[in-house]
């Protein structure tokens, strides 16, 4: 499969989500195992890692081999990716999924399903910090899911304010968008943020976010700065139950903020892989 398969096979934001969440509330429930993501530097700021995973429930299994090259000063990075899937029972090689799109739909839909368990009710504003590829994906889904009533978006570069400029195109005419420069004040009194930078040092405050607020991090928790009353929560294992299993989650209490630091888990690639395979939970037969 390439990218204009998957792009072909018309995936729903919210059936993607709910399949996403899911498969995380597997993991954290030990239901479903990964292997920890393995990551070869190549010392520029580039990188090849791998990740492993299986989700008896959708009777499958992946491995996944991606790359990072970084362009140079004012271009865009250069990423790869390839999914191998595999069937649980007889290790069957089903799926060869080649291109990034795969990638990018399920860290979006990832994003979404800790947005909708950890906010506390619908984010009113949005804040988005970057406006590479997964932050485009990931404003398209929560707008089909969870759709914020204003966005901002915050770049760093020429190339991203004009790809900003496409935004609007994605939510409803009656959601106004800004964009700036200044990632603080894009995040100031947000409900929600979303950063996908491939930062390496703080960018923003998670303290400036609205009363409860919500960052949800796909670039590493190094792209945001906590406090002591701060909670910062991952996808992996035992904290991937309290987000992602429907009413586990206690809730964060008056004033707290809440960090999901989301690194990416290959059981979320797995449920990605049964929706373009048109495989259901507890399906036997593939």
């Amino acid at each position: 499969m390439t990218d204009a398969d998957v792009a072909a096979a018309g995936i729903e934001p919210r059936t993607l989500t709910a399949a996403v969440a899911a498969a995380l509330a597997d993991l954290g429930a030990g239901l479903a195992s990964q292997l920890p993501k393995q990551t070869l530097s190549t010392g520029d700021g580039g990188f090849f890692l791998t990740v492993a995973g299986v989700v008896p429930a959708l009777e499958l299994a992946i491995s996944k081999w991606a790359s990072y090259r970084p362009g140079r000063a004012g271009s865009p990075g250069v990423s790869t990716s390839a999914i191998l899937a595999t069937r649980y029972g007889d290790a069957a090689n089903l799926a060869f999924i080649e291109g990034m799109l795969a990638t990018w739909l399920r860290t979006a839909a990832t994003a979404t399903a800790a947005a909708q368990a950890l906010c506390a009710e619908p984010p009113a504003r949005l804040a988005l910090v970057g406006f590479g590829p997964t932050n485009q994906w990931t404003l398209r889904y929560l707008a089909a899911v969870l759709p914020p009533r204003e966005v901002r978006v915050a770049v760093r570069s020429a190339a991203s304010a004009a790809r900003a400029e496409a935004a609007p195109g994605m939510l409803p005419e009656s959601c106004p968008v800004s964009v700036t420069t200044d990632v603080a004040a894009a995040v100031r009194g947000a409900d929600l943020a979303v950063s996908a930078t491939g930062a390496r040092t703080a960018l923003a405050d998670l303290g400036t976010l609205a009363e409860r607020g919500v960052a949800v991090s796909l670039d590493g928790s190094q792209t945001w700065r906590t406090g002591a009353r701060d909670l910062v929560v991952t996808d992996r294992a035992a904290d991937a139950t309290a987000i992602f299993t429907p009413g586990a989650w206690p809730g964060h209490g008056e004033g707290r903020r809440v960090l999901a630091d989301l690194a990416g888990s290959a059981v979320a690639d797995v449920a990605l892989v049964a929706a373009l395979l048109g495989i259901t939970r507890g399906e036997a037969r593939l």
